[in-house]
């Protein structure tokens, strides 16, 4: 007898779980079930569901739409980290969001008072990006570009949501995109804060960001730092580590107070880490 769990039941358990177990929802689970319940029908019959990112900001949140459902379940969805930005923005700072997709970090970093530049290379995410943005009396600009070690054009992944990644390849088949330096975003700004999630390929980003890290014209930087960049680049996180360290910047990561912990420059993990200047190491 096949005793295989149907898939249908097995991601309603994890959305159940997820929306159970969440910090944003300690003192009121029934009422989180209740809105991933409500989210998830509405979904099903085909329609979006506007719903609250930080304290004030809105965006649409579609189903199997992955960084957009989460914002559904749970505020802020990513606990830790969102909380550590919640208290080192300050209104006027400036934030980068790089691989925006959709906009929950750059939406919730705006919700904080930062000036955001929210830079996504799929035509689809950001199309709907911009549509967030438009909900919202925020200072958010939308840049439809990649971001690499130089200008130009390279091929994009279609049709994967917040796994869409640059394709390196001579013989690379997607969507060509523009691709352009964080160097050349920034021009002579101070970025408070730099958001890097693209899939494998954030060596390459803060490669051509080496003129404002030298310069310490970003003050911290959360970076992806799974295994993806072994598929991708040939390597684990660990230049990524050298290049922080050597460049003056501490690796960190924020505990469910939001607070900077000490943290070791390991090959590769699930969760993103945060490099940081001295001065930003107590989260401000």
């Amino acid at each position: 007898m096949n005793w295989a769990v149907p898939a249908v039941v097995r991601q309603s358990g994890n959305v159940i779980a997820f929306v159970w177990s969440h910090p944003a929802n300690r003192g009121a689970r029934l009422g989180g079930l209740a809105r991933a319940v409500r989210f998830q029908l509405r979904g099903r019959m085909g329609l979006r569901t506007l719903t609250r990112v930080g304290s004030g900001g809105r965006m649409w949140a579609e189903l199997h739409y992955h960084g957009a459902s989460k914002v559904a379940y749970v505020n802020p969805p990513d606990w830790n980290e969102m909380l550590a930005w919640r208290r080192i923005l300050q209104p006027g700072d400036l934030f980068v969001d790089v691989g925006s997709n959709v906009g929950a970090y750059a939406l919730f970093a705006a919700d904080a008072g930062a000036e955001v530049i929210a830079i996504e290379p799929s035509r689809e995410s950001a199309r709907r990006l911009r549509e967030n943005v438009a909900l919202n009396d925020f200072p958010v600009s939308v840049l439809e570009c990649g971001l690499a070690d130089r200008p130009g054009e390279l091929r994009l992944t279609t049709g994967r949501d917040t796994t869409n990644h640059l394709l390196l390849g001579p013989d690379a088949d997607g969507e060509v995109v523009a691709v352009d330096t964080l160097d050349n975003v920034l021009g002579d700004r101070f970025a408070v804060g730099v958001k890097i999630d693209v899939e494998g390929v954030e060596r390459l980003v803060l490669d051509g960001a080496r003129e404002a890290l030298r310069q310490h014209r970003i003050g911290v930087l959360q970076i992806e730092w799974n295994g993806m960049s072994r598929r991708l680049l040939g390597e684990d996180r660990l230049p990524i580590a050298a290049l922080l360290e050597e460049c003056g910047y501490q690796l960190v990561r924020p505990d469910e107070r939001g607070v900077f912990q000490d943290a070791e420059a390991v090959a590769t993990s699930a969760q993103d880490m945060f490099a940081v200047l001295p001065e930003y190491r107590s989260g401000m």
